[in-house]
């Protein structure tokens, strides 16, 4: 692991303010909350998991639930996807949040109340977490109520376990209350304290309950003994309840929520456990991954199958009548089914648990001000997040419906900016961001050929027969290596390279060097980021130096480079080499290396300047390695020749400044077996050792 990451980052990422004035990276765009993923990957591959971690965290207060949960559809935005594979971001994002447990926890304090006036936030889901997060950091008192004795809201009571380890749900929680957020658990706004009294309390309060009751059916025999609904029978799973179940249960549902109640109902023992749904396999709403993962556990689901009645004998359930679906949406798209009543069957059961949709309890807000509409739901301006009640809020699934919990955090910043407005007197209509942003193009077909294919790694999980018998967490996250390889497969979309068109020239070098054809020269260069791929292999040839890269500042390694040299020692044994390593193939294996090597890892070694390599010199270094993928593994084309040339003009240099010019060497290694970058390095330190050891300047 490279030494700078027991550092803490010192200010906001580098590119962090230019990117929010050119299109987004179709992943970062796709992300409700828009976490830069192409940055925090990027960090990843150097081995710098807090710096990773910062990232991520920035946009999103439950990043460890989303770790584990989150829906990804960063990943189904990909632009690898036109190669071969997208990139496991959320795999990605749970390595680096592993990696930087003990960081996060030594960053937690409280932060000092600088507002007078206060909040009151209504629930303790994504929504209101989010919210409590951004206020506190805005230096308000908030208070959040929840009515559960934990916080968490539906991520607490109603995910079950082995999906969701309530210790990472815990970090998440312990973050936010680190910060000075007080929280008042087992309390039931209506109950324990009444609505208008909140009002008076506080100067602003925030409605983000959520959707916290089930849908039940208005079928005959629904009402009696075997029948649960979804939510409360998650919640009781959820605070350790063992609701009876009986040896067949049969839910009703094609959702994610009846996915979770059907493969929470084996881990409670149950073996025969079976699904109907309205949908066809195509038309689930639950995700694919996790239909195939409960097919997988032995759970069966009846498709096109619509409930008529529960048949009962004595009071006892005995299965579901079922009718077949002709239709579930209309011509127009819209859910409206359509049955043959001529065609019944019987699906037997001695439990059925009802999954079709989920509503809030509004009671609390009786004999308020707050207006409903005529479904119960809460009147709100989209503009605002405003109720119609000045200074009451409202966020996440109780305004927007059953989403995910990155488009509730979303929902929760928005609320939290409004609240901040409102509270500084200050408009907020036209003052949200927009949720929807600009986005690169997907790559072009040309492009796409010259990328090479290359496999994601695979995530692995607990078999089948040993993952039913807990609520344990069932996938196995990516070790040290297989994160680093996976991260070497993005393509950097978003964090290219941009001209300052004052100092661009036109002398068309940009042109002549891209493997990409990214430039277009006029009367300057433009570099057009659908077709860029951030190999930076234009930056340090330009003559203009015009061309600088939004994920990375091209001065960098040559500013660090003291403190990466660091004091050179002058009775020292073994020579002191700075070994720039590409980090695509380089794996765990780069970062294990010999004490006397000065590791620069590096996204590409068509990034590394002259000046980089002179400036490893003038620090004291006895040699220089720039450590390459062997030929054919390069993650980009076209490089090779213009790394040759700017070391053999190193060592042109080298020579007029009376140094021997075998002190900086071009490598390469295979990255197949044992560590091929120590052992080239080693290889390296023999050859310096013969030149002999510079002379340190005192």
């Amino acid at each position: 692991m490279v030494t700078s990451e027991n550092k803490a980052p010192t200010g906001p990422y580098h590119g962090a303010d230019i990117k929010e004035t050119r299109p987004y990276s179709p992943c970062r765009a796709a992300c409700p909350a828009h976490t830069d993923v192409q940055a925090y990957v990027g960090l990843i591959a150097q081995g710098r998991y807090n710096e990773a971690f910062e990232v991520i965290r920035s946009v999103n207060p439950i990043a460890s639930v989303c770790s584990v949960i989150c829906h990804h559809p960063c990943e189904q935005a990909c632009r690898r996807c036109a190669v071969d594979e997208p990139l496991a971001v959320r795999h990605l994002k749970r390595f680096a949040v592993e990696q930087s447990k003990e960081y996060r926890r030594s960053k937690r304090k409280l932060l000092p109340k600088t507002r007078s006036k206060s909040i009151a936030i209504i629930g303790s889901g994504p929504s209101g977490l989010t919210a409590a997060n951004d206020l506190a950091e805005l230096g308000y008192g908030v208070t959040i109520y929840e009515c559960h004795p934990v916080l968490g809201g539906m991520l607490s009571s109603a995910i079950p376990s082995y999906r969701l380890p309530r210790e990472l749900l815990q970090e998440d929680i312990d973050d936010v209350l680190a910060k000075g957020v007080e929280a008042k658990t087992n309390c039931e706004i209506g109950r324990d304290i009444m609505f208008k009294d909140l009002m008076k309390k506080h100067n602003a309060v925030l409605i983000a309950v959520g959707l916290s009751q089930s849908r039940s059916l208005n079928i005959p025999g629904v009402e009696g003994p075997g029948i649960l609904l979804a939510i409360p029978f998650l919640t009781d799973v959820a605070f350790g309840g063992k609701p009876e179940l009986g040896n067949k249960v049969l839910v009703i549902g094609g959702g994610n929520v009846a996915i979770d109640v059907a493969r929470a109902a084996l881990r409670l023992g149950v073996k025969n456990v079976s699904m109907v749904c309205l949908e066809s396999a195509e038309e689930m709403p639950a995700w694919k991954w996790e239909v195939d993962e409960a097919l997988e556990e032995g759970i069966t689901i009846s498709h096109r199958r619509g409930p008529k009645a529960v048949q009962r004998k004595d009071g006892r359930v005995q299965g579901l009548e079922v009718v077949k679906v002709r239709s579930v949406f209309d011509e127009s798209g819209r859910f409206n089914p359509s049955f043959d009543n001529e065609q019944t069957s019987l699906i037997e059961a001695d439990t059925i648990i009802i999954t079709i949709g989920q509503m809030t309890n509004m009671s609390f807000l009786k004999d308020s001000p707050v207006k409903t509409d005529e479904r119960g739901r809460i009147e709100w301006n989209t503009a605002t997040h405003m109720s119609s009640v000045n200074g009451v809020f409202v966020s996440g699934e109780v305004i927007t419906g059953p989403g995910s919990a990155i488009a509730a955090v979303s929902s929760g910043h928005r609320a939290a900016l409004a609240i901040h407005l409102y509270l500084q007197g200050e408009s907020i209509e036209g003052a949200l961001p927009p949720q929807e942003k600009e986005k690169i193009a997907q790559l072009p077909a040309d492009v796409a050929e010259k990328i090479g294919k290359e496999p994601r790694q695979k995530i692995t999980h607990l078999a089948p027969e040993v993952r039913c018998d807990t609520f344990t967490h069932f996938e196995i996250g990516y070790d040290e290596q297989e994160a680093l390889k996976e991260a070497g497969r993005c393509r950097g979309c978003g964090g290219g390279a941009v001209v300052d068109t004052k100092k661009c020239m036109a002398c068309l070098t940009c042109q002549r060097v891209c493997p990409y054809g990214a430039p277009v020269v006029t009367a300057v260069s433009e570099i057009r980021p659908e077709y860029c791929q951030a190999c930076g292999l234009c930056a340090p040839e330009c003559p203009g130096q015009a061309i600088s890269m939004v994920s990375y500042d091209i001065r960098e390694i040559r500013n660090s480079m003291p403190s990466v040299v660091g004091a050179v020692d002058p009775e020292r044994q073994e020579p002191v080499i700075v070994a720039f390593l590409c980090t695509h193939h380089v794996g765990v294996h780069g970062f294990d290396l010999l004490k006397n090597i000065r590791a620069v890892p590096v996204h590409c070694t068509s990034r590394i300047d002259i000046l980089d390599m002179l400036k490893a010199f003038e620090c004291g270094a006895d040699g220089v390695a720039i450590v390459r993928c062997s030929d054919g593994t390069c993650k980009y084309r076209g490089i090779s020749t213009r790394i040759n040339a700017r070391v053999n003009r190193v060592k042109e240099l080298l020579e007029m400044l009376k140094i021997e010019k075998d002190r900086i060497g071009l490598l390469s290694a295979s990255s197949t077996n044992g560590n091929p970058w120590s052992a080239v390095c080693a290889d390296f330190t023999e050859r310096i050792k013969q030149i002999g050891l510079r002379t340190v300047r005192s």
